[in-house]
């Protein structure tokens, strides 16, 4: 069970755009697939997701339901990072941006066009 199989169910949590059970969760991974994913191997995945702050997880009813919090695989490895290094994470990326000017000026570049993307939505 490997890191792409995460990366799928972060893709199909982004994709829905609304909360999911674990069985439609697994329901869909197996449309695409010739041999079947165990439903206690999707719930661990989903368990792994919600322990790295990439989807969250709330009771509905009897069941539990699970959305992503982030979009992608760039955002479950910075989560990983943060959840791994927190703020020790945050500070040396900023040293290594402020070391590195070429560096500082795509930043700047990619944090402009992601403020533009979130106010516009």
């Amino acid at each position: 069970m490997g890191a792409s199989l995460q990366i799928r169910v972060l893709n199909l949590l982004s994709a829905t755009g609304r909360p999911m059970q674990g069985r439609e969760v697994q329901e869909q991974l197996n449309k695409e697939r010739e041999e079947r994913l165990a439903y206690t191997t999707v719930l661990t995945v989903l368990t792994r997701l919600v322990s790295n702050g990439a989807a969250a997880r709330h009771r509905n009813g009897r069941h539990y339901v699970y959305h992503a919090t982030c979009r992608d695989e760039v955002g479950l490895a910075v989560r990983k990072v943060l959840t791994s290094f927190g703020t020790d994470a945050v500070a040396h990326f900023v040293d290594q941006a402020y070391a590195d000017p070429a560096l500082r000026a795509e930043l700047r570049l990619a944090v402009d066009g992601s403020a533009l993307l979130h106010e516009s939505s």
